[in-house]
């Protein structure tokens, strides 16, 4: 059997009173990751966006440390899922999952709807509303997979959560490594994000520097969120690797 050599590193809360903050350390495992148990994600790898400044980051990311991953994982023969978002993976039939289930969905009567939709009383609690240009919604209706990162071989396109999971029950999946967009939006709660995957019981790794977040005025200097959102995956949901280490460990 093929195994993975990686070191997956976390943060270690002391079960104890009293302690500091600082001293929720980083620590490292050292695992066997057994390939055939192991799923590569690439989320919303998106060929447009509507942030360019966000699409400067995550095509140079893309180009530079996804592609050279992916590429190691296609020659070992890892599963390589593709999780695009339902426009874009419909146009991958060749590679495509059977379309299942979808996101659950609030119950009906509470909050009311009045509420959900800012109407009526509800109104003073509404965020201004911008409309949308033309370009914005080309790029939100057209925008597809990354070409640097477009399915091939036996590489397989999900739509949805549901569909991933089946995917992953099918082929005896239990590890997810994690790479793509957005670090602190899609990445961690999409359906087939991580959070989700991991409430379903999945091991889940973030390539921390094959992600990056959403920035906002202040934060874009120092990549902040990018930051927060790396930290958080591996106190709150799983574990991360660099991408060298994955390399390598890939052979």
């Amino acid at each position: 059997m093929k195994t993975l050599d990686l070191g997956v590193t976390y943060y270690e809360r002391p079960h104890e009173a009293g302690v500091s903050e600082a001293q929720i350390l980083r620590r490292t495992l050292q695992w066997q990751l057994p390939l055939d148990q192991t799923a590569f994600i690439l989320v919303d790898v998106w060929s447009e966006h509507c942030l360019a400044s966000h699409l400067e980051r995550t095509h140079q990311i893309t180009v530079e440390r996804i592609v050279p991953v992916l590429e190691g994982v296609r020659r070992t023969g890892g599963l390589v899922v593709h999780a695009p978002g339902p426009g874009p993976a419909r146009r991958y039939p060749d590679h495509l999952e059977e379309e299942v289930g979808g996101p659950v969905k609030p119950k009906a009567d509470w909050p009311s709807q009045e509420f959900r939709r800012k109407e009526g009383d509800c109104t003073a609690f509404a965020r201004p509303k911008l409309e949308n240009s033309a370009e914005f919604d080309r790029i939100s209706k057209e925008r597809d997979i990354e070409p640097a990162v477009m399915p091939v071989g036996d590489d397989r396109v999900v739509a949805n959560g549901e569909a991933l999971h089946r995917l992953l029950e099918r082929r005896g999946v239990t590890f997810l490594i994690y790479v793509g967009f957005a670090a602190n939006i899609c990445v961690p709660f999409k359906d087939y994000g991580t959070r989700a995957m991991k409430d379903r019981g999945y091991d889940i790794i973030l390539v921390e520097d094959c992600t990056t977040a959403v920035e906002v005025s202040d934060t874009t200097p120092d990549l902040l969120l990018t930051r927060a959102a790396t930290i958080d995956a591996a106190l709150n949901v799983g574990y991360t690797v660099h991408s060298a280490a994955l390399l390598k460990a890939l052979g």
